[in-house]
Order: C-alpha cells, then structure tokens, then sequence
C-alpha cells in the first residue's frame, strides 16, 4: 500500500504537475510538497493536505488512504484518479454498480479533466513527446468520459422505467380501491 508521499507523487504526476507548479497553486512551499513526497514529512498537516488536494482535484482522504473513509463510500465511490488508474475491466464493473450521483460526478471530473488536458496540449510544440503523451492522455480521458455518459444514460433509462412502472402499480391499484364492482372479468 502506497504511503501518503507516494500518493501525492501519483496525482501529481497524473496530473502532469511539476512540484513547484502545485506547491504554487496550493500555497505552501515547494519545500513542503518535495518532502511530503519523499517521506521527510510523514504526517503532513490535515490543511496542508487539504489545500493539496484541491489543486489535486482529488478528496482528501484519497491522499490519506483512510481505509474507514473508502470503505463508508462503498464500491460506487468513483474519482477521477480511480477512473484513470483502472483497468478496463474494473472499470466498466464499477461503472455497472455505482449510483447515478457517482456516475454524474465522474462524468463532470473527466469533462474537466479533459478540458485541462486540451489546454496543456496547446503549451507544448506540435510533434513534441510531451505532446504525444497529452494527446494520449485526451484519448484515453476522452474514451473513459464516454463510457460513463453511457452508463448513466442507462441508468436514467432504467430509473424512468421503473417509476413509470411505479406510478403504473400505484395508478392501477387506486382505481380498483374507489372501484370495487370493476374487476376483470376475464376467464
């Protein structure tokens, strides 16, 4: 199991942020980042670790490990981090089991996630490595991100046919309570 340094080196990486860049954008020093991630600092103030995690786009408790945290949000919790780190096959299982609410979050965190990445492309040169791997990056958010638009397409569909099923029941049965003389008089 990764320790918390490990997990703020993974974000950020993920997130192709230098150590400077997300000291800066957190507001707290590159001193701070550096050695939370080498370990110099095991057990980084819950602030500190907040304002990391914003920039991070991640829940704090991700980058703690709280193992009582996860195991409260239950298999449905679904993060960007995750969404990028899965296989395809625990992927799309996780997709089948999670909540509309997890599938409407994951869906806003790719599209943004996608929008960032599109905006990185554009700082590097046409035909760079770095480039390349961005545009890699956007193909594999991007396929993601549509994976989990349809999934909670699915759901809705599924959502609906059930309430209209519902209101069917509860519709037919009220009739029949005002109307007791009308059965079905069929054989």
């Amino acid at each position: 199991m990764p320790d918390i340094g490990e997990r703020v080196q993974n974000v950020r990486r993920l997130r192709m942020l230098t150590q400077a860049r997300l000291a800066k954008e957190a507001g707290v020093s590159p001193t701070t980042v550096s050695s939370i991630e080498t370990g110099k600092i095991g057990h980084p103030h819950f602030g500190t670790i907040g304002k990391l995690a914003r920039v991070l786009d991640v829940a704090p408790e991700e980058l703690l490990d709280s193992r009582e945290s996860v195991e409260q949000q239950g298999p449905a919790h679904l993060s960007l981090g995750w969404a990028r780190e899965s296989g395809d096959g625990e992927f799309e299982s996780e997709l089948e089991r999670a909540s509309l609410k997890s599938l409407d979050s994951l869906y806003h965190g790719l599209d943004v996630e996608h929008e960032r990445l599109q905006r990185l492309y554009g700082e590097f040169p046409e035909g760079s490595e770095q480039g390349r791997f961005i545009k890699r990056q956007i193909r594999e958010v991007a396929g993601r991100s549509g994976s989990v638009k349809a999934s909670a397409m699915v759901r809705r569909n599924q959502d609906d046919a059930e309430r209209t099923d519902e209101h069917a029941r509860d519709t037919g049965s009220s009739n029949q309570s005002r109307n007791p003389g009308l059965r079905d008089k069929t054989p």
